[in-house]
């Protein structure tokens, strides 16, 4: 059994100390939480506020589908003044502010989207692609027909020798038959049946050469020629040439819709003034 005495103050020796800290602790949190708010809070979020309209008046918007487009930097315009106007108070705000936050509503909500201009890129884009794939099914055609004839002419150029060659074997024959032979009907084979045939083989080669020569004409014109494109791809030419051009017209018009920047950098900077020229209340 131990015999250490204990001082008169022995059981309560550390309560004080942590009393003390706890005081300290709940001293420094209250002196934290009520710091006053002064006039340099109003006057940062001004800053702030001027800061962010000058990157808004020079932002530059994106042309994909789903980027920052016009109306993604609206929703931002609009969730910045809105949060301006909250922190510094109605009382704060003048009419020169007031009317040109109304003067960026009136003029933004006048601003056509490019849904509509979208969408008939699309349909116009869609069509020149419809006549782009019938042309090029053509030039398809016409070659795989080109190389039939090619294989025909080959063919039939090899049977036009054969059977030239069978008639002249038939004329020598026949031009060596006696007077005799001939007096009773025995002169040779008949050249009439090979005759016939050697003429059928140099028609039909005469009409390979000249399909030959028009589907080459034709090619041509698919292929690019616009100016020997005659006949039934004439007006699919020229369908196509204006729908290049209207499509070249709707690109620049959406580039324009989509960027606005001459329109953006004002409506900003009118904003901007006019947040500058305000005379902040102070907090009491």
């Amino acid at each position: 059994m131990s015999t250490r005495s204990r001082s008169p103050r022995g059981g309560s020796k550390g309560a004080p100390q942590k009393k003390t800290k706890r005081a300290k602790s709940e001293f420094k949190g209250k002196k934290k939480s009520s710091a006053p708010t002064t006039e340099v809070g109003t006057e940062d979020t001004r800053k702030r506020t001027l800061e962010a309209l000058e990157h808004l008046g020079h932002q530059k918007l994106s042309n994909e589908e789903g980027g920052y487009n016009l109306q993604s930097w609206l929703k931002s315009m609009r969730t910045l003044l809105e949060d301006f106007e909250e922190k510094v108070g109605s009382s704060s705000l003048s009419e020169e502010f007031r009317a040109k936050r109304k003067e960026f509503e009136d003029d933004f909500s006048k601003v056509q989207g490019t849904s509509q201009v979208e969408s008939e890129i699309e349909e116009v884009r869609k069509e020149e692609g419809d006549i782009r794939a019938k042309l090029k099914e053509e030039s398809e055609r016409i070659s795989a027909r080109l190389s039939a004839i090619g294989g025909e002419k080959t063919s039939k150029s090899k049977d036009l020798d054969e059977e030239r060659a069978k008639l002249r074997t038939i004329n020598l024959e026949r031009s060596r038959a006696s007077i005799v032979s001939k007096l009773f009907g025995r002169s040779g084979p008949p050249a009439e049946p090979q005759e016939k045939r050697v003429k059928e083989l140099e028609d039909a080669l005469k009409m390979l050469e000249e399909e030959t020569t028009n589907l080459q004409t034709v090619r041509r014109a698919l292929e690019g020629a616009r100016e020997a494109a005659g006949g039934i791809y004439e007006d699919l030419w020229k369908r196509l040439e204006a729908l290049e051009k209207r499509t070249a017209e709707l690109v620049s018009m959406r580039e324009v819709r989509m960027q606005l920047v001459e329109e953006r950098e004002k409506a900003a900077s009118a904003l901007h003034k006019s947040i500058s020229d305000l005379k902040l209340e102070s907090p009491t």
